[in-house]
């Protein structure tokens, strides 16, 4: 089990990492520059500030992920919070994808409903996996 975690643990922080990358091309998509530019000086700040620090947190979380997947494997009180605030952030992550996203900007358009459920998969892929890194630290072992 511990080296399907591994595996799985380098391939989420692949994607983590990926998917910061692809903040410029999907910033360009959806003309984030543009609708910045329409926002006060300080809402305009702030915005970029926080797309930047998103894309450093998946760097950050991602990393561990994919050169040292056993920090999530051997059991410590450090691996222990981890797992479990990684797991806690997708949930949350998770919640905002059905909750906070309003279904018209998605429902009844094929690209945006197709990515409105990839992200679901992603979001729920990486709680599940964190959250079974945290049982693997507790000691629950199949």
């Amino acid at each position: 089990m511990s080296d399907f975690l591994t595996l799985l643990l380098r391939v989420a922080g692949a994607g983590l990492i990926l998917l910061a990358v692809l903040h410029i091309p999907i910033g360009r998509h959806l003309k984030w520059r543009e609708d910045a530019a329409k926002m006060s000086l300080l809402n305009e700040s702030i915005f970029h500030v926080h797309t930047f620090f998103i894309c450093v947190l998946l760097v950050i979380m991602g990393l561990p992920c994919l050169l040292e997947p056993s920090v999530f494997t051997e059991t410590s009180r450090a691996g222990m919070w981890m797992t479990w605030s990684y797991s806690g952030f997708w949930l949350l992550r998770l919640y905002c994808q059905w909750f906070v996203y309003k279904p018209e900007l998605w429902r009844g358009k094929r690209f945006e409903t197709a990515m409105h459920w990839w992200f679901t998969f992603v979001w729920a892929g990486l709680t599940t996996l964190f959250a079974m890194c945290g049982f693997w630290q507790a000691g629950w072992r199949p």
